[in-house]
């Protein structure tokens, strides 16, 4: 009898209807989603072109035998990386374009998803940091003893970890981080959830950009001021790193701090 009774309340509740999110709502919430679509389809694109400079960086040309092996092993390493991260990009893409989001379970399972997908992205991001600790050892050919390599090695890591820390910062967070805060934002008003309040955020420059290429050629000119200011800030942070490098030495020749003949035979060994 306890088993009947416990079907029927199941077959009762199954057939009852969650309830409905408002029309209003569903456009309020489509919105971002609509924008975590296209910045995806941006950054995957752009992972496709990229993609081939990041090996150039790999010394395959390397008379040392050991130093090939572990240079495959450091690509095999990467390629397996960005296959994992990009499989559950597509994933949460699809779900994205095919998500319904009528009901209450509806918009926890994506709320639920997009916070999953920003842990995995940030962490996706930190993986290349040991990764770029073997590179830099690879340069050097894991000769610390000879003059400058110590040098080199460090800012080659240091370089990385200023890039890493800018992409999970603003990267993140004008390609993806602004848009899931907005639907989980909702998703937990319309569930009187308590929330922080929204803060005013200031419009930046690229937000401004981005609204005026949107403008002028709709959902394309999102992905070209996307395109325009990765290859903007990817050229000033060479730049600028470049010119920080180029005063530290100059000022380290003129002290005496450092041999400019020793360094740049360092820096022919690398090549």
């Amino acid at each position: 009898m306890e088993l009947e009774n416990f079907k029927e309340l199941w077959d009762k509740d199954s057939r009852q209807d969650l309830p409905e999110i408002s029309l209003e709502k569903q456009d309020e919430i489509h919105s971002p989603m609509r924008m975590l679509k296209i910045n995806m389809e941006t950054e995957f694109w752009l992972m496709v072109v990229t993609l081939p400079t990041l090996m150039i960086g790999f010394p395959f040309a390397s008379g040392n035998k050991n130093i090939i092996i572990i240079s495959a092993f450091v690509v095999t390493l990467t390629l397996a990386f960005i296959i994992y991260f990009y499989s559950r990009f597509l994933k949460l893409y699809k779900m994205l374009c095919n998500s319904s989001i009528n009901t209450n379970y509806d918009l926890f399972n994506l709320r639920t998803q997009l916070l999953i997908s920003k842990e995995i992205y940030i962490s996706y991001y930190i993986s290349y940091i040991p990764l770029a600790f073997i590179l830099s050892l690879i340069k050097i050919d894991f000769h610390f003893e000879m003059a400058y390599n110590l040098a080199i090695f460090g800012v080659s890591f240091l370089i990385t970890l200023i890039l890493v820390w800018f992409i999970i910062k603003y990267w993140m967070y004008y390609m993806y981080g602004r848009y899931i805060e907005d639907v989980v934002r909702l998703v937990d008003e319309l569930n009187e959830v308590e929330t922080k309040q929204a803060k005013n955020r200031k419009n930046s420059w690229f937000e401004r950009s981005q609204r005026f290429f949107m403008n002028k050629f709709g959902l394309k000119g999102n992905i070209l001021n996307t395109i325009l200011w990765f290859v903007s800030v990817y050229i000033f942070i060479i730049i600028f790193l470049t010119a920080v490098l180029v005063i530290f030495i100059t000022i380290g020749v003129k002290l005496n701090f450092i041999d400019l003949t020793t360094l740049m035979k360092a820096l022919e060994r690398l090549n």
